[in-house]
């Protein structure tokens, strides 16, 4: 028997309800694209069962998708479980008209008679946890079925497909098929048991039953759930699967659809990281992405936002009012307040930032640094012990260790009529004084200094002080004698004006 897992994804829907332009599997979700995190899903299937390829279907905006999973595949931070192949579903026409597609395009490029089971997904369901699908294709495998699918009982099951279950004389429960939700007859609205529409199935068995499929329904479309009937009836072991936590099976269809995902995604990670030792004020009130991790005993405020590969360590304070882009490493007793990140960054232990910091792109600050109330980093790297405190830009530069600049120093790094930017480096020990400015490139040598208010454009050096402004001159009773000519000349036009005009 064949051992690895073919995956078809189902990503050719428009998502009309949505109101976009954008393709519906392209939308973000914390940062990722849904398609993305259910390819995610799919790298603990991995390790447990062998995945041979990813075959994604795509329809509307099929040049964006490709282009996204390409670029996915050459993504260093995403780990892609296999290689991914696309076939085009024109025009959609249903689950089961995409998955013909699927079957003819296999069998034209002779994959067909190879292929053992098949887990087949919905694109625009990112809820849906790994452990989830290694349990289904796990159960699948074991128990020898030549069908296996999710299910879940809810509450309220409009917009689902029913399940229609028949109990034996020995109370064994029989599923007999799948009734999509516009196709329900008065009683069967209200079974609550429904089909979340991920399967695994074993694809020599159940790919021959997609060609008596039928689109006589109120949709005119094939739908993928009519196999389960004709399985059924031709004798085949079907398996089902139900969801303890229903909510893994929210496919996004509009834009509530995709806010209610953020929410249960969001309360999953809070509830991990507190689990883990993680203080989180009031959870309500932040969004923190499944792939943060933050170490034991630090606290989050409200108002934070992080989204991305993050890694806080032990200790540390977040927020509140905080917005961090990944990718970012953060090390013990960290403190980050009323600022913005975007990474890559990475920051030391004991570092401060904010409040009102922006720190981006390509940033390491060393430990013991402290970058504090509307002091901006880019492309910069930051040595320990090293203050930046006050209203100060750092870009593309070098910092030693206990460099401190005073409030209002700006390295101005942009040449803007050659369209260029240079590098400016201070040493050890540098001193530069308030609404300096150091103008790139230039190197600041060990313990140097630079007055106030200068305009740095030669290097300095090694424990100089450079002092490049006009040189003070001091006018004797200047604002007297100012005061006084202004009091002269007002009155002097007051005289004239009171004179008898010549006749």
């Amino acid at each position: 028997m064949n051992k690895s897992l073919d995956v078809i994804i189902l990503a050719a829907g428009k998502g009309t309800r949505l109101k976009s332009q954008r393709p519906k599997v392209l939308h973000p979700l914390f940062g990722q694209t849904l398609i993305q995190r259910v390819l995610g899903s799919l790298v603990e299937v991995s390790q447990s069962a062998s995945i041979r390829r990813i075959t994604v279907v795509v329809g509307h905006g099929r040049d964006e998708v490709k282009h996204h999973l390409t670029a996915l595949e050459d993504l260093e931070s995403f780990s892609c479980p296999a290689v991914i192949d696309t076939v085009v579903q024109e025009p959609q026409q249903g689950t089961g008209h995409a998955v013909m597609q699927v079957k003819a395009h296999w069998e034209k490029t002779g994959q067909g008679s190879d292929i053992g089971d098949v887990l087949i997904l919905s694109g625009d369901a990112p809820l849906l946890r790994a452990e989830t699908l290694a349990q289904l294709v796990s159960r699948h495998k074991s128990s020898n079925h030549d069908l296996t699918f999710l299910g879940a009982t809810l509450d309220n099951p409009k917009g689902y497909g029913r399940l229609l279950v028949e109990t034996d004389s020995v109370g064994q429960e029989r599923v007999l098929g799948i009734v999509e939700d516009k196709d329900t007859t008065p009683v069967q609205q209200a079974i609550q048991t429904v089909n979340a529409g991920i399967y695994c199935a074993r694809w020599q068995t159940i790919a021959p039953l997609l060609d008596q499929i039928s689109s006589g329904n109120a949709q005119g479309e094939f739908y993928f759930t009519d196999t389960v009937e004709l399985a059924e009836k031709a004798g085949l072991r079907l398996g089902l699967s139900l969801l303890s936590d229903p909510q893994e099976m929210l496919g996004v269809n509009d834009r509530q659809d995709l806010g209610l995902c953020h929410r249960v995604l969001n309360q999953r990670t809070c509830e991990r990281l507190m689990v883990d030792g993680v203080t989180i004020l009031d959870p309500a009130s932040v969004l923190i992405a499944p792939e943060v991790e933050i170490g034991a005993d630090s606290v989050v405020h409200s108002g934070t936002y992080l989204t991305g590969i993050q890694h806080y360590g032990a200790h540390c304070t977040l927020g509140p009012n905080i917005t961090v882009n990944g990718p970012v490493t953060v090390g013990e007793h960290v403190a980050i307040l009323h600022s913005v990140l975007a990474g890559p960054v990475a920051i030391g232990d004991h570092a401060t930032v904010g409040p009102y910091a922006h720190v981006r792109h390509d940033v390491t600050l060393d430990h013991h640094v402290a970058i504090g109330n509307f002091v901006e980093v880019k492309m910069a790297k930051v040595g320990a012990y090293t203050n930046a405190k006050h209203l100060a830009y750092i870009g593309n530069a070098t910092l030693g260790e206990e460099v401190n600049l005073g409030g209002g120093a700006v390295i101005a790094n942009y040449d803007p009529v050659r369209d260029a930017k240079h590098h400016t480096v201070l040493e050890d020990g540098v001193k530069v004084g308030c609404n300096s400015v150091l103008i790139s490139p230039v190197n600041l040598k060990e313990r140097s200094s630079v007055a106030a208010g200068s305009v740095i454009t030669k290097d300095v050096s090694p424990w100089s002080l450079a002092v490049a402004r006009g040189r003070q001159v001091e006018l004797k009773d200047w604002v007297m004698k100012t005061l006084q000519k202004k009091k002269r000349n007002t009155s002097e036009s007051s005289e004239a004006g009171q004179e008898t005009p010549a006749v």
